[in-house]
């Protein structure tokens, strides 16, 4: 069976223009070309985009992981989407009525960060196949025979590690054993199918089924409004690594705006115009990134090891008058 890269060899073979290739060289060959030299290059021009395209679309390919199971309270679909700033993409899940209806108000629709809300997922996947007591309570199978149990057990346990440990797998498990996940201004509820985690052979009959097909899992969770963005939190669940919580815009607009106060501080700069003028950038943001040169030692190493609120962005704290004073700096942003 000829695969793509065979197709690809026989279209770019130059031995149908009269040519042959030896040692990276083409040379007259003594048979007729079958097609002229503008359609074989035309040809070659449009296999070499296709594979850089193929090459990029591989290497940026992410697995939405949620993709066809996450809704809002009101069963409308989120659905995955994207956005490229600097070269870099960031996933999302949008609201279906964001996307039909752009420009009206949707004060209740959803645009929330892809990778948030799928570290959720996994967290309280992960937690709960993890704990066999919680899970044999959610079943509801007092019936089950001994062996069937310790299968379950063993089999969540495994489940458990792939998805902490095997992002490959996730998008499989997750298809696999997640029916719906539905999101709303408290809560989290993944309904995971209750057949797949027991196992084809330890499937039981409808009859011993009371909780139904499914089984419900439940997290408290706390959506902050990041402009456009909605952050997610999730509190009831093990300390998340703070690393993961790092701002790199917060953290750059500090260390820029440190950088220019120490350039006027040191004679290198004359000016605010004058360092707007050799950076391209405007007097007033260099002035709003200066002022942050002035913040308590405290607050930065806060920024710097990722225990900010979620609302403190770069743009609310430029955007801030901030006091001189240290303390009064925390009243500000505590509040």
């Amino acid at each position: 069976m000829l695969r793509r890269l065979h197709i690809y060899r026989l279209l770019a073979n130059s031995i149908y223009t009269g040519q042959i290739a030896h040692k990276g060289q083409l040379y007259p060959g003594q048979h007729p070309s079958l097609i002229d030299d503008e359609t074989w290059t035309a040809v070659r021009d449009q296999l070499a985009a296709h594979a850089g395209d193929h090459r990029r679309r591989e290497k940026a390919a992410e697995p939405s992981l949620l993709a066809g199971l996450l809704v809002d309270a009101n069963g409308e679909r989120l659905t995955p989407s994207h956005a490229v700033k600097k070269g870099r993409r960031y996933r999302y899940y949008v609201s279906t009525a964001l996307i039909s209806e752009a420009g009206q108000d949707h004060t209740q629709s959803w645009r929330l960060a892809a990778q948030e809300i799928e570290d959720c997922v996994i967290s309280v996947l992960a937690d709960a196949l993890a704990s066999p007591a919680r899970l044999l309570e959610r079943l509801s199978s007092p019936g089950m025979p001994g062996d069937q149990i310790r299968r379950l057990i063993g089999r969540a346990a495994r489940l458990a590690a792939l998805l902490r440990s095997a992002p490959r797998e996730r998008a499989r498990i997750v298809q696999q054993l997640v029916e719906q996940v539905i999101v709303d201004d408290k809560r989290i509820i993944i309904k995971m199918r209750r057949r797949a985690l027991l196992g084809v052979e330890a499937s039981l009959g409808a009859s011993e089924q009371p909780s139904g097909n499914t089984i419900e899992l439940t997290a408290a969770v706390d959506f902050k409004r990041r402009g456009a963005e909605t952050k997610l939190v999730l509190p009831g669940l093990a300390p998340q690594n703070h690393a993961s919580r790092c701002d790199p815009a917060l953290i750059k607009a500090i260390a820029r705006g440190r950088g220019w106060f120490e350039e006027l501080a040191s004679g290198r700069a004359r000016s605010l115009q004058d360092l707007a003028k050799r950076d391209a950038i405007s007097r007033r943001y260099i002035r709003r990134l200066v002022d942050l040169s002035f913040l308590s030692p405290e607050l930065v190493l806060v920024i710097l090891q990722g225990r900010q609120p979620v609302e403190l962005t770069a743009t609310r704290l430029t955007e801030l008058d901030l006091p001189l004073d240290w303390a009064e700096q925390r009243k500000l942003l505590a509040s």
